[in-house]
């Protein structure tokens, strides 16, 4: 059975290298069995975390901001992998997606401060490396 996976693409560009790396990913995955779901995070609505703690009262709408992150959360629960694919911006992640995944907190606010269990595995440019 195949897993569902979503993808957290924090480029700015849609035709970009992080997006060529990312297509490429969506392709074996699929033809594997799996069922990919890829986010262009720069395209979308998403404030910053604003540190409030009120989240968690809704697991339908984890987070107390409404935004964009309400199409992402469900997805978010539901996968079995999560990829963030990112150019490196200062040797860090870039900016649109280190909001969305701080953001990703007020799913764990739903469940006494605890993420969904995903797979533990890390992916750099064709490199594998284990967490």
């Amino acid at each position: 059975m195949g897993k569902k996976i979503i993808i957290l693409n924090g480029s700015p560009r849609k035709k970009g290298n992080t997006s060529s790396i990312t297509a490429e990913f969506i392709k074996g995955a699929t033809e594997a069995g799996n069922e990919v779901e890829e986010f262009m995070i720069s395209s979308m609505k998403i404030n910053g975390c604003i540190g409030c703690w009120k989240g968690g009262k809704n697991s339908e709408h984890p987070c107390a901001q409404k935004d964009d992150m309400d199409e992402i959360y469900p997805k978010y629960i539901d996968a079995d992998i999560v990829v963030l694919a990112s150019p490196l911006y200062y040797w860090n992640i870039s900016g649109f997606l280190k909001n969305a995944f701080d953001r990703l907190f007020a799913v764990a606010e739903c469940d006494n401060y605890k993420n969904p269990v995903k797979r533990e595995h890390s992916y750099h440019v064709g490199r594998r490396y284990r967490i």
